[in-house]
């Protein structure tokens, strides 16, 4: 596995490809609508970010970077390479690039129909370096546990992803554990 970047600008060939994936994988309700997500990457406002094995197509990244804070918005992993060390191996990338790395996870709620494929993500990213920040947020799509890289994650950083998602016409509403 040789893993390699670009932005989805430089392979709109893709951009079917990666759209699909991007609905398949995510929730209606979890979603920004796509056409608003690549304009802001061509805005420059959100990383769009391809990753390619010798020029193949496996999975994206869309994030946002904010004052050494990289938080991840959307990660996929195309289904033919879930399993196999892909998701890990692009974690691990993003990881040695950016110093803090935040991401949000479905709360792990055991009464809810999914509660064995969200322990199946929250305990990936465990594993994958990340820890439980004691935060749970709520977004358009619902609540969500928020997840870093560093256990004292900034919390300033953290809300200012979201000043520069929405210019401030939106604030995220946040709740740490007692």
């Amino acid at each position: 596995m040789e893993l390699k970047t670009i932005s989805i600008q430089k392979r709109r060939d893709l951009y079917q490809q990666v759209k699909q994936l991007y609905m398949q994988s995510f929730p209606k309700e979890e979603r920004i609508p796509w056409r608003l997500l690549y304009l802001y990457s061509r805005w420059k406002l959100i990383d769009l970010t391809l990753w390619l094995d010798e020029g193949v197509f496996c999975g994206f990244t869309a994030s946002v970077n904010v004052e050494g804070l990289h938080f991840v918005l959307f990660f996929a992993v195309d289904p033919l390479f879930q399993g196999k060390g892909y998701g890990s191996a692009i974690l691990s990338d993003i990881k040695r690039v950016h110093e803090t790395v935040a991401l949000n996870v479905e709360p792990l709620i055991d009464t809810a129909p999914n509660y064995a494929q969200r322990l199946r993500r929250f305990d990936f990213y465990r594993k994958n370096g990340f820890v439980d920040t004691g935060y749970d947020v709520w977004e358009v799509g619902g609540k969500f546990r928020v997840l870093s890289t560093d256990e004292e994650l900034n919390i300033s950083q953290y809300r200012k992803v979201f000043l520069k998602l929405t210019g401030g016409l939106w604030k995220v509403r946040m709740k740490k554990d007692a």
